[in-house]
């Protein structure tokens, strides 16, 4: 026997070295695995992607480039070297450009392959050998790889990974220019039609952001700064850069911890997107904190544009807020969370803000901590004894006049000379330098002690302020993209793991173009996708719902707070479940700007109906976006095997239209929910609660949407015995209300548990196939039963706290 286990680990040990291969020869480089193979031409630097299934070339003759500038000159005479490198994980091959003669420091790229695995990750480095410090701004590790060789591309269409504000959309072509990452996806007719996905971006963040661009003709620089592009050869190139880059010093070798990711072999656009999402939290150690909660903001409820002219937005209103919740029994739901934003200008005392100071006494010299809840300390504990919690909001680099006179060293450049400037308040001219370490040390006691206070949250605003393009920085070893990180580093060192951040990144032109990026994955919790709005529109739910792959796994994102009321008057009950459905499952975060004390009977219940939220891990697919629609108007949720959660959108805001989707078929190429064609379903319409009966799995579910409205269905596969397909206590249909269903057909049992709110009656809705009737029902509940035809309803009723109850229903013929 020990012989057999020596002669099993052999094997395995064997066939693991084999499944990595690197081979170096005079002038070739070879690094392979199961699925993929990188071949390198040593002699011109260059190197090629191979699909080992078919032997296609999915780029070719790329190279590996270092700050090639606008206008790129000859490059030196190289000497170009391989070798193979082993990990605890796999192994690499580094490949080092070696300058003869010139400027250019000498630099290495690794191409790292894993154990059967589609990915491939690319690492840098770089050797200065000079007497000087060299400082690197840009990495290109794939430049200009020629795409589509052999193949004849249709159907090309991209999507870039977008982050903050950016918009997104599913574009029908196969060029773009994107930050972050980029999807590619297309038919290669000359392989009868294959598809062929090619998915890259970031992968490890800590001093650079990304860029992707596929593009036709060779890439050259003009004289006035810009690029043209020269043929119609198609090219894709893949950038790791920075405004300032970074430092390297003389006779150092430097290796980045910037990467980056690539996938060529994943066919299916929808798995290769998930795939990325979920290696891009793992490597950056990402687990966005769930908002399982609705957040009144202050400041929006304070405004007559968003809100209602109330001014809530200070420690006693809402801690008034809190207590209303309470009394209206939300913390029987979840909980509270209110907001108070403390955002006083620049306009009003000569440029002296709360910024920079941060404290009781500046809070409440500008009216937002008020007697008798003074500090944060006192607000927060008042909220808290009430069941709620306290988020706050922050300036990410505006600060106060007075705090720069106090501190003018803290200060990007050291330099507060341009103090005395007008400016619009969201463009200072003296900002924060995150990197000097004094102000660092600040910082974190700072948000060591608005923890301590209580504080749970922190909504980082303008922080397009803290992208320091022009460097400036006190240590030298900063790039631009850490110092902004900095910026949430410091808040999430302090404030620990459990703290909410929130990333406002609006970017724009308005926001001086500064980039809206995913560099502060891992750190940050959520980003805002929208600007100032509190109304709804479809390409709210698109830019959300078209990272899903990102969403609930690397970040959540959400489209700013949203009210029940339109220029006083309330939304009618179609488009509030709309905003309360997509915002609620698209994002997971909901944001009011409605207070408490305005809100109906009907709209308390609906919001009610939102929480839980989903936990992180997965979210709601887009699965139609592929097939020419600008904004998704079908996502499906797979809860369990068998189950899947179903949003049909009428994205028209003007006309009613027919929405439709496939129980099954090719996903990418019908839009369908994923279903079983040989298979039965049952589909129960949560907000209309009704059961829309049985359909076959090749059949097409087609439903009548009023203009703008969304609709949430429950899908499951049927039973030949009686089984759950609804309640109206959450919009998942029981995914978190319902557990343990199990039927005992010996004693015709349906059995269960349900988490019933106390004083509020349940509904649960079941399928029952013909013949059965209902013989008798156990509950510690009161329980009603109505059954019409293969549709019966229990009504149960519990004391008025909340419980989780058995219940067992028998049935005979």
């Amino acid at each position: 026997m020990k012989t057999l286990k020596l002669l099993i680990l052999f094997c395995s040990i064997a066939l693991y070295s084999q499944s990595q291969t690197v081979s170096v020869g005079e002038n070739e480089a070879i690094l392979e695995n199961q699925k993929i193979k990188i071949e390198f031409n040593l002699e011109a630097g260059t190197y090629s992607g191979v699909c080992k299934a078919d032997g296609t070339f999915m780029f070719s003759d790329a190279t590996f480039l270092l700050d090639r500038g606008q206008k790129m000159w000859n490059l030196p005479p190289l000497l170009i070297k391989a070798e193979e490198i082993s990990t605890a994980i796999g192994k690499k091959l580094r490949v080092w450009y070696i300058p003869e003669k010139g400027y250019d420091p000498i630099r290495f790229l690794d191409i790292c392959l894993f154990d059967n695995s589609p990915k491939i990750i690319f690492r840098w480095g770089v050797k200065n050998d000079f007497d000087y410090e060299v400082r690197v701004r840009q990495a290109d590790v794939l430049y200009e790889g020629r795409l589509f060789d052999g193949q004849h591309p249709t159907n090309a269409k991209v999507l870039r990974g977008g982050a903050g504000a950016e918009p997104n959309f599913v574009e029908e072509t196969w060029k773009i220019d994107a930050l972050n990452s980029t999807m590619l996806t297309y038919n290669d007719s000359l392989s009868e039609s294959k598809r062929r996905t090619i998915v890259a971006g970031g992968y490890k963040y800590a001093e650079f952001y990304r860029e992707i661009e596929i593009y036709a003709g060779r890439k050259t620089g003009t004289s006035d700064g810009e690029f043209s592009y020269q043929g119609k050869q198609p090219y894709i190139t893949f950038s790791i850069t920075d405004p300032q880059g970074k430092r390297i010093a003389p006779h150092t070798t430097w290796v980045s911890e910037d990467s980056y990711y690539l996938d060529f072999i994943t066919e299916d656009p929808f798995i290769s997107l998930e795939q990325y999402g979920k290696e891009l939290a793992k490597v950056n150690h990402a687990n966005p904190n769930r908002y399982n909660f609705p957040t009144l903001c202050g400041w929006m409820v304070s405004t007559k544009s968003l809100g209602e002219g109330k001014p809530i937005n200070n420690s006693p209103a809402l801690v008034d807020q809190m207590e209303l919740a309470r009394e209206r029994g939300l913390n029987k739901y979840t909980s509270l969370a209110v907001r108070l934003e403390p955002d006083f200008y620049c306009y009003g005392d000569f440029g002296n803000t709360q910024q920079g100071w941060w404290d009781d006494e500046h809070w409440a010299k500008f009216g937002s901590l008020k007697a008798p809840y003074e500090t944060f300390s006192k607000f927060s504990s008042g909220v808290q004894e009430k069941g709620g919690r306290v988020f706050t909001y922050f300036q990410s680099s505006m600060p106060s006049n007075d705090f720069a006179v106090a501190h003018p060293d803290w200060m990007l450049n050291k330099d507060i000379s341009l103090l005395h400037t007008d400016h619009y308040h969201h463009r200072p001219l003296v900002r924060y330098d995150y990197s000097n370490h004094d102000f660092q040390k600040y910082m974190l006691a700072m948000w060591s002690r608005l923890g301590n206070d209580g504080v749970k949250g922190i909504k980082f605003d303008y922080p397009e302020t803290a992208w320091a393009s022009g460097g400036g920085f006190d240590d030298k070893s900063f790039t631009t993209t850490s110092a902004y990180r900095e910026v949430f580093k410091l808040c999430r060192e302090g404030m620990g793991k459990e703290a909410f951040i929130h990333e406002r990144n609006l970017g724009g032109k308005t926001h001086e173009n500064a980039p809206r990026l995913d560099c502060t994955v891992g750190i940050v919790d959520l980003q805002r996708v929208w600007g100032d709005a509190s109304h709804f529109e479809p390409e709210m739910a698109s830019r959300m719902g078209l990272r899903w792959y990102k969403q609930g796994v690397a970040y959540r994102y959400y489209p700013d707070g949203k009210s029940f009321y339109l220029k006083g008057v309330a939304l009618s009950a179609k488009d509030r479940r709309t905003f309360l459905t997509l915002v609620g499952l698209l994002s997971g975060r909901i944001e009011l700007g409605t207070s408490i004390g305005s809100m109906t009977d009907s709209m308390f219940y609906d919001l009610t109906r939102m929480f839980p939220t989903l936990p992180n891990g997965k979210s709601f697919r887009p699965v139609d976006c592929f097939l020419g629609n600008e904004h998704p108007s079908v996502y499906v949720y797979d809860v369990v095997p068998g189950w899947k959660q179903l949003i049909m959108v009428n994205n028209d805001t003007k006309n009613a239209q027919d929405i439709s989707a496939p129980f099954s078929g090719d996903q990418v190429a019908t839009g369908s929910m994923g279903c079983n064609a040989e298979r039965k379903y049952v589909v129960f319409d949560f907000w209309n609660s009704k059961s829309l009966g049985v359909y076959s799995g090749n059949d097409t579910f087609v439903r009548h949407l009023d203009k703008g409205e969304a609709l949430i269905y429950s899908v499951k596969e049927l039973k030949a015995y009686p089984q759950i397909i609804g309640t109206n206590r959450h919009v998942m249909c029981g995914m978190f209300e319902v557990e343990n269903e199990e039927w005992n057909k010996n004693r015709r049992e349906l059995s269960f548990v349900t988490k019933l709110i106390g004083g509020e009656p349940m509904k649960i809705f079941v399928h029952v196939p013909d013949g059965l009737k209902v013989k008798e029902v156990k509950s510690e509940a009161t329980a009603t039963i109505d059954l019409n035809g293969n549709d019966m309803t229990i009504t149960l009723t519990a004391s008025d706290k909340n419980a989780n109850l058995p219940i067992n229903i028998y049935f005979s013929n």
